[in-house]
């Protein structure tokens, strides 16, 4: 691949990025029915963990491209509030592993439907064909972005 095509595709992921965060999470991201006080990190941390069942801080901290010790505030906010627990990794007693209580897993649940109606919205008029193809399209993106 020339430089051009990696300015490209450096400018493609930078759009995509900046078009989600306006168009959607902006949208999403105070949704919480029983918790308001949780701002778009508290949300995207509990989003991540829903997804990957089990992270590190140090995961975490990657994924919203933030340093760890803003991270570890966060995590002790959410901790309080009983939506996530820490616990020690049986295998490598350094590591700290973090997951979502039941309370977490209910709210990321509260959370998630609120952004699926609120997403159909935005969504409503847009062609069924060019949303399916969207769909695969981020599909793929993500498939492949998973290899490296």
């Amino acid at each position: 691949m020339a430089k051009d095509e990696f300015r490209e595709l450096h400018d493609l992921l930078f759009k995509i990025m900046g078009l989600f965060h306006a168009k959607f999470i902006r949208k999403f991201c105070t949704e919480s029915p029983n918790h308001p006080e949780l701002k778009k990190n508290h949300t995207a941390i509990i989003g991540f963990l829903y997804q990957y069942k089990v992270l590190t801080a140090t995961e975490i901290s990657k994924m919203l491209n933030m340093e760890k010790g803003s991270l570890t505030t966060l995590i002790d906010q959410l901790e309080r509030l009983g939506l996530v627990i820490r616990c020690n990794d049986a295998n490598d007693r350094r590591k700290v592993l973090i997951s979502l209580t039941d309370t977490g897993i209910k709210e990321m649940e509260s959370i998630m439907n609120i952004s699926i109606y609120r997403m159909s919205e935005i969504l409503s008029t847009a062609n069924p064909n060019e949303l399916a193809k969207f769909t695969d399209s981020l599909k793929y993106a993500v498939e492949f972005m998973q290899k490296f």
